[in-house]
């Protein structure tokens, strides 16, 4: 069970949605993240190449001449 006034290391992200064109009222939920024995790791895509941590871009493959 949840403690909602722990304190401790975990995130936890409180959001709100409002979209108009799909729902009738503002709604708004809350999700906790505990620290687990899996590390997350850190992913590399093609339309985010930006490694913060290194102050750089990552080197992704880029293709010479398109593939068909």
């Amino acid at each position: 069970m949840l403690d909602p006034d722990y304190r401790g290391k975990h995130l936890q992200l409180e959001f709100t949605i409002e979209d108009r064109g799909g729902f009738t009222t503002p709604w708004s939920a809350t999700i906790t993240y505990l620290p687990s024995l899996v590390a997350w790791e850190e992913e590399i895509c093609t339309e985010n190449i930006r490694e913060y941590y290194n102050n750089g871009d990552a080197g992704v493959p880029l293709a010479e001449k398109p593939d068909f």
